[in-house]
């Protein structure tokens, strides 16, 4: 079941609807956003016509997290890509083996199980010499019906853009993890960007508090 997770798929019109004009799903999702503090989704669209919003508000199962993903025509990603080039601190892969990825061991299986991996699997990730100077970026299982067997559970042409991370405690201590699949000095911080996918068109909005 999906309850713990608190997961809200907004199925606009079922399938992607391209509009200019702002309507009554674009209130819902005002009214989501206006709930999250401003410095972790000053990166998201004020009114959105379209897309499918992943959220997780329970830190004790997983990551307080809130995914937006949507389909853009191909000029409209273009010029975004560009202005988010410019100001991200990192890029990524999707399909990179390396990767720093928040609660990395979570999926659609084990999300509200008290231990997602053995001692050692966990403890070997977080040695990696590799990760030393990533920066943490989020797992995205759930947010497609398919689980895509990469990394992040995302499709392979996706590029991960950090606009901004930072350790530390923040927000409520409800909303954050026990930090338990993170290293010490990350144990916890938040993490926010975008992702994007050239091939698709898609783009997804993100925000991840640990």
């Amino acid at each position: 079941m999906r309850i713990l997770k608190n997961i809200l798929i907004l199925l606009l019109g079922i399938i992607f609807v391209y509009s200019c004009t702002p309507n009554r799903h674009s209130s819902y999702y005002r009214n989501l956003i206006s709930k999250y503090p401003k410095r972790f989704i000053g990166h998201f669209p004020k009114y959105i016509t379209n897309g499918i919003i992943d959220k997780t508000d329970n830190g004790e199962y997983d990551v307080t997290r809130l995914f937006l993903l949507q389909k853009l025509e191909e000029d409209s990603i273009n010029k975004l890509k560009d202005s988010i080039e410019k100001i991200s601190l990192a890029i990524y892969d999707s399909n990179d083996t390396c990767l720093f990825i928040i609660n990395k061991f979570t999926n659609e299986k084990n999300y509200t199980w008290p231990k997602k991996a053995p001692d050692n699997e966990i403890y070997n990730y977080l040695q990696k010499e590799c990760l030393k100077n990533k920066i943490p970026i989020p797992n995205f299982w759930g947010l497609y019906e398919e689980d895509f067997k990469t990394p992040l559970h995302l499709p392979y042409e996706y590029k991960i853009y950090v606009l901004e991370s930072r350790k530390g405690l923040y927000w409520d201590k409800k909303h954050r993890s026990n930090g338990e699949y993170m290293p010490d000095d990350w144990k916890h911080g938040y993490s926010k960007g975008v992702a994007m996918n050239d091939k698709t068109h898609e783009i997804i909005y993100w925000f991840v508090l640990w």
